[in-house]
């Protein structure tokens, strides 16, 4: 076996390690982060969000990876929104250039979601990126990238639609999204 040259080539190991099949691997500001699968609400608001982008041309694809030229990051969103015809040669990652919206059904840590992540794909001109936080029932749309994240924030509660501005001009419905439950305490 010859020695692993970067990050990218080390993800790709252990993405064929059937000991990790049910975890989700992710490069996040240089570092392997290893998750847990995702419980059922979270696994659900997913599915409902790739269902509603299966519409017109639009592709959705949970869990695919996405990269930049910014070789410390190489993240897993829970949906990334495509064409097929951005889709040409198969690659994997997917070209960050190829997804018009990511989605990101926060789980347990807020900060990479709502911060290293949000700069990461505002960086690298995703266009629209979707944070769905059923911790608090909210949801938020950021638009308009620039270097450092997003220019523009739209925050809706479940329940109320999400306008999606162009290239899709259509309302997101969000009445099947459900809270995560109380915590029990661990004993």
């Amino acid at each position: 076996m010859s020695p692993i040259a970067n990050p990218h080539e080390l993800l790709r190991f252990l993405e064929e390690l059937p000991e990790l099949n049910e975890l989700r691997v992710e490069l996040i500001d240089g570092k392997i982060v290893l998750q847990a699968s995702a419980t059922p609400f979270h696994q659900l608001i997913v599915s409902d969000l790739a269902c509603r982008f299966d519409r017109d041309h639009w592709e959705a694809l949970p869990g695919q990876a996405v990269v930049s030229p910014d070789s410390s990051f190489e993240p897993k969103p829970d949906l990334v929104v495509t064409t097929r015809d951005a889709v040409t040669d198969n690659p994997h990652p997917l070209p960050c250039g190829s997804a018009a919206l990511v989605a990101e059904v926060i789980a347990d840590d807020r900060e990479v979601d709502r911060i290293k992540k949000l700069a990461w794909y505002g960086g690298s001109g995703i266009p629209l990126y979707l944070i769905v936080d059923p911790h608090d029932g909210s949801c938020q749309l950021h638009s308009q990238p620039y270097s450092a994240g997003y220019r523009t924030r739209t925050t809706t509660e479940f329940g109320r639609p999400i306008e999606l501005p162009k290239p899709f001009d259509f309302a997101l419905d969000t009445t099947k999204f459900k809270l995560y439950p109380p915590r029990r305490p661990v004993r």
